[in-house]
Parts: structure tokens; sequence; C-alpha cells
């Protein structure tokens, strides 16, 4: 077994924590990067207490340099756990066709998500194959009413 799927068969013993592998990236130089996550958000003290039990566990870790990292507020969901981590919160998605859609996520059914996109007419309901999407991620809006 090679040092990645060692990796995910660590994160596979780990779902009872809560934790879920986003990705892994194998860079040049026996760099590993590994993107981890949880239903709430991940902490650096649980991306250094993952590290530290990945080194335990693999044998051959300690001939790579890994990092453990949270993916991101603004990069692309990649994994299942992020659709259901974000349900009823704001997403962009964009499908293959260049088409882009900015929603509330309401659901996520294996291959298929419902965004519902507010219209000047009401809302509309969008349903999508993730065959067809090309990117999905979370919208962050920074307006917010500022009391004096």
């Amino acid at each position: 077994m090679d040092i990645i799927e060692e990796i995910r068969q660590f994160f596979k013993e780990q779902e009872g924590q809560g934790f879920f592998l986003v990705e892994v990236k194998a860079l040049p130089g026996d760099q590993i990067t590994i993107f981890a996550d949880k239903d709430k958000n991940i902490t650096l003290d649980e991306c250094t207490t993952i590290h530290r039990g990945l080194i335990e566990k693999i044998p051959t870790a300690g001939d790579y340099e890994i990092m453990v990292s949270s993916p991101g507020m603004d990069q692309p969901f990649k994994v299942a756990e992020q659709y259901k981590k974000y349900m009823n919160r704001n997403v962009i998605v964009i499908t293959t066709d260049g088409q882009r859609y900015t929603g509330k996520l309401l659901a996520f059914n294996n291959d298929t998500i419902t965004v519902e996109e507010q219209k000047k007419s009401g809302p509309v309901e969008h349903n999508f194959n993730l065959n067809n999407v090309k990117s999905t991620q979370l919208s962050i809006s920074f307006n917010k009413t500022i009391k004096q």
C-alpha cells in the first residue's frame, strides 16, 4: 500500500472522531499536503493531532514532509461531506456549461444537489446532477449592517 492509500485508510479509521479527508496532494520533493475537515470547523490543534496520529500510525510517514490543513472556505467542494456540512448555507454553483447560480443549498443526495436561488419574482429551486457541475463553493458575504 502506498502512502496516499495509507492516509486514506487512516481517515476511514478516524470517522468516529468526526474528521473527514477532503483531498491529498503529493508534491515534488516527498511533500504531501492533506486537507481535512469536520462537521464543525476544524481547529489548528486538531490538524496537529491528525498530523501526530499519521506519524504514529503510518511507519513510512516520517519519510515525507506532511502538512495537514483545512481546505479553506474559498475552495471548491471536493467530497460529499462538504455538501452536508454547508447545508442551508449560500453557495455558488458553476455548471459545466458556464452558468453560475448563487443560492441556499437545500439538499444533497449522492449525485444531485438542490439550490434555492432568490429572484425578483421569488425563490427558484434548481436541481443539479454533480456530473454537470464544474464547481460548488461557499458564498462568502461581508455585507453586514453595522449598528452605530
